[in-house]
């Protein structure tokens, strides 16, 4: 029996093909070339509310900070929609229990309360500041990457996960200190994250994240 690819069909490969993400684990994105990252996600401070002094102290402490780091990281500074469908959904289903007990004004009053939030949703868009620093790690040697062909080893991906779970602490501790609340990401977070950036118009609270992962990553 012969097979025909997709290539010789001439239809267009997958949109997954161009996803430089292979997939999700222990709260580390892997990539397809081998290289695997951790991200945290940083609370913001406004420093317009500070005393001038607390304000250049903070700066420098922050700066000092980023300069003694001896490896890469990246800042993604974003905006998220501050999505309420979960919320209006159970407001939904508490006003028909409440219509059905015979407490028809509190249950009319909960169904006009969500026709407000819609409408709001439709005209504001509202939106939060969303601070992400990304921790990319390379755990294959030149001559690894020659010999595996950028497949990841078993041995190379433990070292991988060590060394980000290193810089990881190393971050959150100093962050900490400075009084930004940091934390990483975990798995389900990660996929919620890169749905949203593949699907921005696609809701997910109504997906798990295993059907999230799969509108992205090829298996």
């Amino acid at each position: 029996m012969f097979s025909t690819t997709k290539a010789q069909s001439g239809l267009p490969p997958p949109t997954q093909d161009h996803v430089l993400v292979r997939g999700i684990q222990d709260a580390c994105i892997l990539l397809k070339s081998g290289d695997m990252a951790a991200v945290l996600e940083v609370e913001g401070i406004d420093i317009t509310r500070l005393a001038e002094d607390g304000r250049i102290s903070l700066l420098s402490q922050y700066q000092n900070l980023l300069t003694s780091l001896r490896f890469p990281y990246q800042f993604i500074i974003a905006r998220k929609v501050q999505r309420l469908e979960e919320y209006l959904d159970y407001v939904e289903a508490e006003a028909k229990i409440r219509r059905r007990e015979s407490q028809e004004a509190y249950g009319n009053h909960l169904l006009s309360f969500i026709e407000f939030m819609q409408d709001v949703m439709r005209r504001v868009n509202p939106q939060v500041p969303l601070y992400l620093l990304v921790l990319p790690y390379d755990p294959m040697t030149p001559d690894e990457r020659i010999k595996s062909g950028g497949t990841l080893q078993v041995d190379q991906y433990m070292r991988g996960t060590q060394e980000l779970a290193r810089r990881t602490e190393h971050l959150v501790r100093g962050l900490t200190r400075l009084g930004l609340g940091t934390r990483r990401l975990d798995d389900h977070e990660l996929i919620a994250i890169l749905h949203r950036v593949y699907h921005p118009s696609m809701p997910d609270f109504s997906l798990s994240p295993g059907m999230q992962l799969k509108t992205f990553v090829a298996r």
